[in-house]
Parts: C-alpha cells; sequence; structure tokens
C-alpha cells in the first residue's frame, strides 16, 4: 500500500513539474541529463515544497552538476523573496546564461570555511544540502557550520549505504583497500588512475570525489546531537547503477 501511495504522488508531481520543466526550460540547464535524473530532480523539488512557506533559502553547493536548479526553482515556482546560493565555482552555463542567475544571490565561497560562513550575516528559513556531505574533509564541521545560518528545516539528500549491508550509525571513510568493494561506480571509477591512486592511499583524501560513505541512522544521529530532528525520510535507486549497494535519499529536519 505505501509503495503504490508512493508512486501514485511520483506521477502526480512528474505531471505537475512537466508543466513547469518545460523543454525550453530544460535546454537551460545543459549540464544535466533529464531522463536519468528526472526522479531526483521531482523528489528533491517535492522535498523543498514539504517546507513552504518559507521567506528565505540557502542552497550550498548547488552550482556542480545542476547550474543552480533548484535556485531557479525556488525564484520561479515558490516565489520565495530571497534565494542565497553558496559554491566554489561557477559553471560556463552558468556564467553564459542570464537567465539561470535571475534574481538569486550567488556568492563563491567554501562553505567548509568558518571565515567565509562568517562573512554570511542573516540566517535562512530553509538550507538545502544536496550531495555535499560526502565531499567534505569534515563533514561534522561543515554541517555544523551551515546549520548555523539555518532558522527552520535543513533538508539532506545524497547516496547512502543503507543498513541493510552496513552497521547503523556508520561513517565509512572511501580510502584503502578495505572500502574497496564499498566504492561507489567501482567499476568505472576505478579505471581513472589518479581517483584509484588516492583511494589506495588513506592518507590522500580527494574531495573532487565522494570521501564518506553515510548510513541514514548516522545522519540522523548526528542532526539529533546538533539539536535537529528528522520528521521526513525517503529511499530511492534513481540514477545509481542496478549493481550499486548504495540508495539515495531525502531527509527533511527540523530544529527542535
Amino acid at each position: 500500500m505505501i509503495i503504490i501511495q508512493v508512486t501514485c504522488i511520483l506521477k502526480r508531481e512528474s505531471t505537475r513539474l512537466n508543466r513547469l520543466l518545460t523543454r525550453s526550460f530544460r535546454s537551460d540547464y545543459k549540464s544535466i541529463d533529464w531522463r536519468k535524473d528526472w526522479e531526483t530532480i521531482i523528489r528533491k523539488i517535492s522535498m523543498i515544497e514539504r517546507c513552504l512557506p518559507v521567506s528565505s533559502v540557502i542552497d550550498f553547493g548547488g552550482m556542480w552538476g545542476v547550474d543552480g536548479l533548484y535556485s531557479s526553482i525556488c525564484v520561479e515556482e515558490f516565489n520565495i523573496p530571497r534565494v542565497t546560493m553558496i559554491d566554489k565555482f561557477e559553471s560556463e552555463n552558468w556564467i553564459q546564461n542570464p537567465r539561470l542567475r535571475a534574481n538569486i544571490d550567488f556568492r563563491i565561497g567554501d562553505f567548509s570555511d568558518e571565515v567565509f560562513m562568517s562573512s554570511l550575516k542573516e540566517s535562512y528559513d530553509l538550507a538545502l544540502a544536496y550531495d555535499v556531505l560526502p565531499h567534505q574533509r569534515d563533514p561534522i564541521h561543515t554541517l555544523s557550520l551551515m546549520l548555523s545560518k539555518t532558522k527552520k528545516f535543513f533538508l539532506i539528500s545524497q547516496a547512502i549505504l543503507p543498513e541493510e549491508i552496513m552497521p547503523r550509525n556508520s561513517l565509512i571513510l572511501l580510502s584503502g583497500s578495505r572500502a574497496k568493494k564499498l566504492i561507489p561506480f567501482h567499476e568505472k571509477w576505478t579505471k581513472e588512475i589518479n581517483y584509484w591512486a588516492n583511494f589506495s592511499d588513506a592518507t590522500i583524501m580527494d574531495s573532487d570525489h565522494w570521501l564518506w560513505g553515510m548510513t541514514p541512522s548516522f545522519i540522523e544521529s548526528l542532526m539529533a546531537g546538533l539539536g535537529w530532528r528528522i520528521i521526513h525520510r525517503e529511499f530511492w535507486r534513481g540514477w545509481l547503477p542496478k549493481s550499486s549497494k548504495w540508495k539515495l535519499c531525502g531527509l527533511i529536519f527540523t530544529k527542535i
């Protein structure tokens, strides 16, 4: 029954978002593989919608792979008056296409850096942390900095290691030969010599790739310790290859 209900919700969301994400709109976002990522995009947008109404959003790491899509949705679809996006780089598509940047306060910076984060004088009702924690050298410290700028809701979506294959509350450094079988896309990524060299040497940490594997219970326990409680969770496979042990998650937290 639950599976049927979730499927119906996704179909309704897909129909509604088809009207928003027109072919013309999608053509602006050249980094996105819409066919492959459609379910994940729908779920991430639906997570934002669950938290409305809000008057401000901060999108951490919203550039990579999506050219600020979720910040744009917050502005254009949800009419949120104050939307800030933080990332360390600007994509070529973002630079060249002014439509992507409309009404978004984009700031180049590192949200794992205390000095940069102290330059953000205001806090936000809603924060997006989509696919960022697995790349952080110190995910706990980075998370605490992001939470310090968040007032009401904090959204996490990323690949996780399911507890069917891992102990609860696990945080795994994906480095060294013992973690070899847990590396996502192992067959593809191990062909990249530099990448595999980094993961073979536990002293080298390449944040361009995934550093950490987490179970959802680890994320929830960590957030609880930082003063946030889970109010929504969902899991799906999305764009992950069938051979992958990983799943994708969507977690919504509210401040205790």
